[in-house]
């Protein structure tokens, strides 16, 4: 039995991962927030900075998997958690893999396909800056006898149930609202659109990746989606008329959403390669999931 050490298993990504690793037969130490609800795990309270709670318990463990974030824009948070706190952590990782959970938004908004070897963006936000800074302290890690490789996963545009704002939540929203979605051209309402991951299909990918023996980054997806099949998955799924139309400018007086007018896929192949791993969630099951997860 692996004893794995999880950080964020009380999250959107945390909580089926901590499900699957249970399914698997892992003996899981989470690190977690004051009155977690989670079960079937040995819980530490306390922060990714407060080192001192949580150092012994990542030494002795058999691998990390580090998916905690602030998700914040606000540089003190970022700088304090994602980045210092995730130096801490590799401080006192000793065995296995350790696997940090990034994300697509390091290469911004091109147009893709996009592959790992890919150049990152020039960052826009703070959260965009955690990303990147995980993933450069992964990479620099030096080898240790004992330890494994670290992996970073760019996991897609998570479509799933979650606590907080989530991209479903606020598509969804505007369809209940009525709202117009707006596209500068027609190549846009029929191209614009990302890749996209469901939180079962992500889950079994992190676990996948403590068995990776070639450390680096990694990109995590179910599948490419473009706004419009989205806005028509999701209206067709609850009953609605979608309102879309191609409007130069967004006048004023009109309720209108602009989505990005662009297209964002990503290449997951080598994942699938060194793995196995291949997609089982599709469109119309996540925002069918979704939209019963609503009521």
């Amino acid at each position: 039995m692996s004893k794995i050490f999880l950080t964020g298993a009380s999250g959107n990504v945390g909580r089926p991962t901590l499900s699957e690793l249970l399914k698997r037969g892992c003996e899981v130490t989470a690190l977690v927030h004051k009155n977690s609800d989670i079960e079937g795990c040995r819980k530490i309270e306390g922060k990714i900075s407060s080192a001192a709670r949580y150092a012994d318990e990542v030494a002795s463990a058999d691998a990390v998997i580090h998916l905690a974030s602030t998700r914040s824009m606000d540089r003190k948070k970022v700088v304090k958690e994602d980045i210092l706190g995730t130096g801490l952590l590799l401080d006192n990782w000793r065995k296995g893999n350790f696997v940090y959970m990034s994300s697509t938004c390091v290469y911004g908004i091109p147009c893709g396909p996009l592959t790992e070897q890919h150049p990152v963006c020039v960052p826009m936000y703070w959260y965009d800056i955690g990303k990147m800074c995980g993933e450069s302290q992964l990479a620099m890690e030096p080898a240790r006898p004992g330890r494994g490789v670290g992996i970073s996963l760019r996991m897609a545009l998570l479509f799933g149930p979650g606590r907080g704002k989530q991209f479903l939540e606020d598509v969804y929203a505007n369809c209940l609202g009525g709202t117009i979605f707006a596209f500068e051209t027609e190549e846009a309402m029929e191209t614009a659109g990302a890749s996209f991951v469901g939180p079962a299909d992500l889950a079994r990918a992190i676990a996948d990746s403590l068995e990776l023996k070639s450390a680096g980054a990694y990109n995590i997806s179910s599948g490419f989606c473009t706004w419009r099949d989205l806005i028509e998955t999701i209206c067709r799924k609850s009953g609605l008329k979608p309102k879309i139309d191609l409007v130069s400018g967004l006048p004023r007086g009109a309720r209108y959403r602009r989505l990005p007018q662009s297209r964002s896929y990503v290449d997951a192949s080598l994942f699938s390669s060194l793995t196995g791993f291949t997609p089982e969630q599709g469109l119309d099951e996540l925002v069918e999931a979704f939209i019963r997860g609503q009521s």
